[in-house]
């Protein structure tokens, strides 16, 4: 890869590139592209370059641009406000009006810095009368009227925009397009046509202008965004959902909150409709696109009216139909969040059909199937044996389970295999990673498949490594439509990581007409063939039960290439988790308590106690032997020691059963329980 570094020959584009060069190191593909194998270090590194740029350079609209992302709190870069502030000084010396604007909004707290108006009111008034001394200038005219505007001085907010629209300023023409949107500035009325007309001029300016004669960074992809979110919504314009969804993906490229409704929305809609989306955008002229033409902007009109649309028209007289733009809206509309779209800043919201004639609104942060993401990691090499052996540890260190780790490693070892095919120039051999979890509960499964992620995401493998823990109540609903719709969700949630299963017999055991267990079982089946490499599917559940489930579906058998038999954990085993928990809250037994435990879980299992329990079954008894040191140390003195806090002693011991131990009988302590 061509390094990226800091050119104070051209700050501005190397400011641009660099900062676009560190968004992009989120992206699997592109890491892989330019062959970054270590992006933390690249992250670093670039973070450096940028901090390096603005405190080497002059140039003022740099200084701002990165004052400005710091105060927006923009991904990737360290959010000092001291470095932003002293960045917008620099730059307000350098008599550039956007940073004099900036520091009085930082001043009176807008950004959220905990800074004290009262404390800046002398530094607000110095830049306040800098930009007034400077009205003739169309830009500092611009900066009062949005400052007016935010400290709600409308009348002079007013004053200064009639200056700044008399330059025909793009920024002056979008604020007063945004003022007619919301209605909320005295002596603006609300008005979609209005709005819509002055953010279509607004971006012809923009166009015939240049982007970078332009003072607000990035000012056409927001006005795109708000013109496609106006299509969307029929508002000021004719309503068409494909060019509203095509303006904003559009301005997605460079608009932070288009950016947000594409991740949150567009990416979960079908995927054939998703990808047409997209080619449609590659093929768009967007820049002559308002140059004339009718304001309906029917780029599909051929293929996509809904039947909605078809029956109105039809219902219509000719000669009036004639007359009427055509309206486009094709068959996703129902679903789109802008829908009830009143503030181009309004938060982002997902409707879901709930099968009726209503739908219900779902908040974008009101996620069901939530995970902690990570950054991927990029592998170009196989990795050593030592750094295997590494990444291996905790997994290596739960308490027997010596078959399962081997055949962990023996699916590593298919992935480092391919990929020492690939650096060789050989075709990589399709490995089925699918897996079934057969055995009682409390013998690991669960650790098992989140060590797994883990380590598929160590070694590259997976993009993220997360686990999406799901059972039947989770995803089978009682309507037609509710379960494919949520298994999807939860599949798709798991992408880059694993859906974990538990219990998945419970989907095929019901014999009711009406189960929709069935269901979830096609759809977790078609999702796994569609999504290969993308993800890992973990069905988990008693060994006998999930024969049931692998013939509920011919297809199942040959998705799960790897069933793992979690076997019942024998005595010895047992007594080593308890040590574990032991160790984990720093307790000791003495001797006496060693030799008691020994025998209660050499009998316990013996009896069968923990065949059904096993792991969970011994913490159970830990927890229980903790309530009976705090009764025994509760009799005695409150003056302890740690010592005494960490003992634990034969009388301290759970016992679930009568144990006879020579000459002292232990009785059963459930009657404690």
């Amino acid at each position: 890869m061509k390094t990226i570094s800091a050119d104070l020959s051209d700050p501005i584009k190397s400011f641009d590139d660099l900062y676009e060069h560190l968004c992009l190191l989120s992206d699997v593909a592109y890491l892989r592209e330019q062959k970054i194998e270590n992006y933390i270090s690249e992250k670093v590194r670039v973070v450096g370059e940028i901090r390096r740029l603005a405190d080497a350079t002059t140039d003022p609209k740099v200084l701002t641009r990165y004052a400005e992302l710091i105060l927006n709190k923009a991904p990737h870069l360290p959010h000092d406000i001291t470095e932003a502030e002293n960045s917008l000084i620099r730059a307000s010396d350098a008599h550039y009006v956007r940073a004099d604007f900036l520091l009085m909004n930082l001043y009176i707290n807008k950004y959220g810095y905990d800074f004290d108006p009262e404390s800046y009111r002398d530094d607000v008034e110095n830049h306040l009368n800098i930009l007034i001394e400077n009205t003739t200038t169309p830009y500092a005219a611009y900066y009062l009227a949005s400052f007016y505007r935010i400290i709600e001085n409308h009348s002079e907010a007013m004053k200064y925009l009639d200056v700044a629209l008399a330059a025909n300023l793009p920024e002056a023409l979008a604020f007063k397009a945004h003022a007619h949107f919301k209605g909320d500035i005295e002596g603006i009325e609300k008005d979609g046509k209005k709005s819509y007309a002055l953010y279509r001029k607004a971006y012809e300016r923009c166009v015939a202008l240049g982007e970078e004669a332009l003072d607000k960074p990035h000012l056409k992809y927001e006005i795109l965004y708000h013109l496609g979110c106006m299509y969307i919504n029929g508002w000021g314009v004719v309503q068409n959902g494909h060019t509203g969804r095509c303006l904003v993906f559009k301005a997605a490229e460079k608009n932070d909150t288009a950016k947000k409704y594409c991740s949150q929305f567009l990416s979960m809609t079908n995927e054939e409709w998703y990808q047409r989306l997209q080619e449609d955008v590659k093929n768009l002229d967007i820049d002559s696109l308002f140059e004339g033409g009718s304001p309906a902007l029917d780029f599909c009109k051929s293929n996509r009216n809904t039947n909605a649309n078809a029956n109105k028209q039809n219902s219509e007289s000719a000669d009036d139909a004639a007359q009427k733009p055509v309206v486009v809206i094709d068959e996703h509309d129902i679903f789109d969040p802008m829908a009830i779209f009143l503030d181009p800043n309004a938060k982002i919201e997902i409707r879901e059909y709930n099968g009726e004639d209503e739908y219900d609104l779902r908040g974008k942060e009101d996620d069901i199937f939530k995970a902690d993401r990570r950054s991927p990691k990029v592998r170009l090499d196989p990795l050593t044996k030592d750094k295997i052996d590494e990444i291996f540890k905790p997994l290596d260190q739960l308490v027997g389970l010596g078959h399962i780790k081997q055949e962990v490693r023996s699916i590593v070892n298919l992935v480092q295999l391919n990929r020492m095919r690939v650096t060789k120039g050989l075709p990589e051999i399709p490995v089925g990673m699918h897996m079934v979890f057969a055995g009682p509960p409390g013998t690991g499964k669960t650790t098992v498949a989140r060590l797994i992620g883990d380590i598929l995401w160590e070694i590259g493998y997976l993009d993220s490594g997360h686990v999406i823990d799901v059972s039947r109540h989770d995803i089978v609903g009682e309507y037609v439509g509710w379960t494919a719709n949520m298994t999807s969700k939860a599949l798709k949630a798991a992408k880059g990581g694993i859906f974990f299963l538990d219990e998945a017999y419970m989907l095929s055991n019901s014999e009711s007409a009406n189960d929709f267990g069935q269901e979830a079982i096609d759809t977790i089946n078609k999702y796994m063939e569609d999504n290969r490499g993308d993800m890992l599917v973990i069905a988990a559940g008693y060994k006998d039960e999930m024969v049931n489930f692998m013939i509920s579906n011919p297809g199942l058998k040959s998705r799960f290439k790897h069933e793992l038999d979690f076997k019942p954990m024998d005595n010895e085993q047992l007594y080593a988790v308890y040590e574990q928990f032991c160790k984990q809250y720093e307790l000791n037994l003495d001797e006496e308590a060693t030799s008691l435990l020994h025998k209660v879980l050499h009998r316990a299992h013996r009896l069968g106690e923990f065949h059904k329990s096993n792991a969970r079954g011994v913490r159970d008894m830990f927890e229980r032997m903790l309530v009976k040191q705090a009764q025994r140390l509760a009799e005695g003195s409150f003056d302890l020691e740690n010592a005494d806090l960490q003992t634990i002693v034969k009388q301290d011991i759970y016992v679930p059963e009568t144990i006879n131990d020579g000459n002292v009988t232990f009785l059963s302590s459930k009657k404690d329980d």
